[in-house]
C-alpha cells in the first residue's frame, strides 16, 4: 500500500463553538491534542456565528424602516455590547484554556454573522483547515432529522478538512489516546482514512496500546471468502496486512496492530467491534449523504456516531 502521510494533517484546526457549557468537549479534545502533537500544531481557531439572523436584516434595512428611532451606528453599538456581554466571554474563556495547556500556536477568536451551518463550512474550506472539531449532539435520532442542529447540518454538507467528534471519554483526561479503531474497506477514502489516522497513532508514542484494524463482509462476500469456518488468511493478507504494514513503517509496532474481518450489517459489527476492544477513537471514511437520504437508507457512520456515544469519532473525506 504505496501511500505518504498529507504534511497538511493535523495543522490548522477550526473549532466551533457556541456559548454555555458546550464548549467543554472540543476544548478537552482539543486540549489532549496539544499534548500529543505539539509544535506540529500551526494555528487554531474558535469560531462563533451569530445564529440570529435579525442583527444583519436589522442593520441592512434600518434606515428605511426605524431611523427616526435609532441610527445604525447605535445598532451596531448594541450589537458590540451584546457580544461583550453574551458571547466573548466563553470564547475568551476557551482560548485562555487553550493557552494554559502549553500550545505553541497562536489561537484565535472569529466571531461571524449568518447561518451557522453555511458560514461553518465556508470558513473551514476557503481557509483550508485540516481539521474540524465538532460538537456531538444529545439530540435523539428523529429530533436530530427534524429538529436540526448545526453539527447535524455540516455532517451533511462537503467539507474537504477531516472531521473529529469528540467523545465522552475525551473529558476524562486520557492523553495522547491510548486505542484506535480504524474501519477499513478497498476504496481510495479508506486509503486517507489510513493515512490520516497514521499521523495521530504516530504522535502517541509509547502511550499507544492497540490498534483494531477492522473490515466487515457482507452475507455474500463473507461466504466466498470463508475457508473451514474462518475467513481465508490470503484476504487478510492483502487489506487488512498492507494496512499493518503500512502503520509498521510510521513507527506504530506491529505487536500492538490487531487485524480483525466481520460478517454482516457494517454497522453493527463495528459498534460490538468498538465496544468489544474498548477504544477511544474510530477511525472511519465519510459519505455524503443528504438528510432524506439519511432518514430512508442509513448511514454506517451516523449509526457509529449515536451508538457510540463515548467514543471519538473521525471522519475522514477522500478530498
Amino acid at each position: 500500500m504505496d501511500m505518504d502521510t498529507t504534511d497538511k494533517t493535523l495543522r490548522r484546526f477550526l473549532i466551533p463553538l457556541d456559548t454555555g457549557e458546550s464548549y467543554v468537549r472540543p476544548i478537552a479534545f482539543m486540549k489532549c491534542l496539544v499534548a500529543t502533537l505539539g509544535q506540529r500544531i500551526e494555528k487554531v481557531t474558535l469560531f462563533h456565528v451569530m445564529a440570529g439572523r435579525y442583527l444583519s436584516q436589522h442593520m441592512t434595512n434600518i434606515d428605511v424602516r426605524v431611523s427616526s428611532i435609532i441610527s445604525t451606528d447605535r445598532f451596531r453599538k448594541l450589537r458590540r455590547a451584546y457580544l461583550d456581554r453574551e458571547i466573548r466571554p466563553a470564547l475568551e474563556a476557551a482560548k485562555k484554556e487553550l493557552e494554559s495547556s502549553g500550545i505553541q500556536a497562536p489561537v484565535e477568536i472569529v466571531i461571524d454573522d449568518g447561518e451557522p451551518v453555511e458560514q461553518i463550512v465556508k470558513k473551514a474550506n476557503e481557509d483550508d483547515y485540516s481539521t474540524l472539531i465538532l460538537q456531538r449532539s444529545n439530540a435523539s435520532r428523529v429530533e436530530e432529522m427534524f429538529v436540526g442542529s448545526v453539527t447535524s447540518g455540516v455532517l451533511h454538507r462537503e467539507v474537504n478538512g477531516t472531521i473529529y467528534l469528540p467523545g465522552t471519554m475525551a473529558q476524562t483526561g486520557a492523553c495522547p489516546p491510548k486505542s484506535c479503531l480504524i474501519a477499513l474497506g478497498a476504496s481510495p477514502c479508506d486509503q486517507v482514512v489510513l493515512q490520516r489516522a497514521a499521523v495521530l497513532l504516530a504522535a502517541c508514542g509509547d502511550n499507544l496500546e492497540k490498534v483494531v484494524l477492522t473490515h466487515v463482509l457482507d452475507v455474500v462476500k463473507c461466504s466466498e471468502e470463508m475457508v473451514d469456518g474462518t475467513i481465508s488468511g490470503s484476504y487478510i493478507d492483502d487489506l487488512l496486512g498492507k494496512a499493518a504494514d503500512f502503520l509498521a513503517a510510521q513507527g506504530i509496532a506491529k505487536n500492538k496492530i490487531i487485524q480483525a474481518v466481520g460478517c454482516g450489517n457494517p454497522a453493527d459489527v463495528l459498534v460490538d467491534e468498538i465496544n468489544t476492544q474498548e477504544v477511544g477513537i474510530v477511525f472511519m471514511g465519510r459519505r455524503d449523504r443528504t438528510a432524506l437520504k439519511e432518514l430512508f437508507m442509513g448511514s454506517i457512520s451516523r449509526k457509529i456516531i449515536y451508538r457510540c456515544s463515548k467514543r471519538t469519532v473521525v471522519l475522514v473525506s477522500a478530498v
